[in-house]
């Protein structure tokens, strides 16, 4: 199978992709909808399907995914308003309306609201919530293949299974700079993280597929991370050129170096006026094929192939942002499973090259 190579749109508040025009892969983005649909989301007849999207929102896209709920037999409705100046701001009145009375709700919005209250009020009702903000065609065709879904699925099994062996903690580095050590956390801690109330709504929502969790003890955090490859919010960085460097104390950041991306980092933290901001919330890791390289749309840029992924702050206030290290290496107490970006572990070897990923291992 052969892969093209993956350009992007150029941000969160442009659906813009490396080709314009209205029927750009129509055939390709049909499989890709009707994979999410019928496979992916198990849409059932007659359920209530609330697409939210915005004036940056991919048509395309949503007509789309709207075409497919509906040939699986569920009842689509599209709801558009303009593109917010922010993310995770109050939805309008009408939007959450709709939403609390769907069964499954997909995120087609350019701006996003994942860790907005109005998100968390429909999760504690049991609603499948799904978060594709900023999806366009070139995304949508790469990261949603039908041929791969499934092979993504099981090198992320293979990959927890690796992580939640650990005893000890881990370890990781980066040529840009990273060097962050943290401790692992106990099988009873992460049985309990996984046992919570929003369970029911992100066992068919939640994420794109291609991004696991490493079990790192909350707090435990300690030494520099530099993000190369992107982070998002705030808007105004999105792919990153000089890296953005943190030292990190005991799972808070506690200064911020580098060029004038890391200055407009460091005052978006600041304007917040909260201690929250600087506050180590998870760490995962990416894997889907589909994506080769960051983009500056944070949706697959957590997903960059072989990438490292922190989350800073709280969820959903006052802020939540994502950041990315490229060709991290990677130890498990003390055994190296990730070389730069390479992986050189036999199990996660042998699945990156079912994926044709051979370029990524050693």
């Amino acid at each position: 199978m052969s892969y093209f190579t993956p350009f992007s749109s150029a941000g969160w508040h442009q659906w813009a992709t490396e080709r314009q025009y209205s029927d750009y892969k129509f055939m390709e983005l049909a499989r890709a909808a009707d994979f999410l649909c019928k496979n992916v989301l198990e849409l059932k007849s007659g359920e209530n399907v609330v697409i939210y999207c915005d004036t940056g929102s991919d048509m395309r896209v949503v007509n789309a995914t709207a075409a497919a709920v509906h040939t699986a037999g569920a009842i689509p409705v599209i709801v558009r308003w303009n593109t917010q100046k922010d993310i995770d701001l109050p939805m309008p009145k009408a939007v959450k309306g709709a939403i609390m009375n769907c069964d499954v709700c997909i995120e087609l919005s350019a701006c996003g609201y994942v860790h907005s209250p109005e998100w968390l009020e429909a999760m504690e009702k049991g609603i499948a919530m799904v978060c594709y903000v900023g999806m366009n065609a070139d995304m949508m065709v790469r990261t949603l293949d039908p041929e791969l879904y499934y092979k993504i699925q099981e090198f992320g099994e293979a990959y927890a299974k690796i992580l939640n062996k650990a005893k000890s903690g881990f370890r990781i580095t980066s040529p840009g700079g990273t060097d962050l050590a943290m401790k692992a956390t106990t099988p009873e801690q992460r049985a309990e993280a996984y046992v919570n109330k929003y369970f029911k709504a992100l066992a068919r929502g939640g994420m794109l597929v291609g991004q696991g969790t490493v079990p790192a003890l909350a707090g435990s955090e300690n030494g520099t991370i530099a993000f190369e490859g992107a982070i998002w919010p705030p808007a105004e960085i999105q792919k990153i050129n000089t890296p953005i460097k943190m030292k990190v104390t005991n799972g808070r950041i506690s200064d911020i170096t580098g060029g004038f991306e890391a200055n407009i980092l460091k005052n978006w933290f600041a304007h917040f006026n909260d201690p929250d901001v600087y506050k180590i919330l998870h760490v995962s890791t990416g894997f889907n094929p589909g994506v080769k390289r960051a983009t500056g749309d944070i949706v697959e840029d957590e997903r960059v192939f072989g990438c490292v992924e922190i989350g800073l702050g709280n969820s959903p206030k006052p802020c939540h942002t994502d950041g990315i290290i490229l060709n991290p290496s990677i130890w498990v107490d003390g055994t190296l499973i990730e070389k730069e970006g390479i992986y050189v572990e036999p199990t996660q070897k042998k699945l990156a090259r079912e994926m044709n990923m051979q370029l990524w291992t050693e």
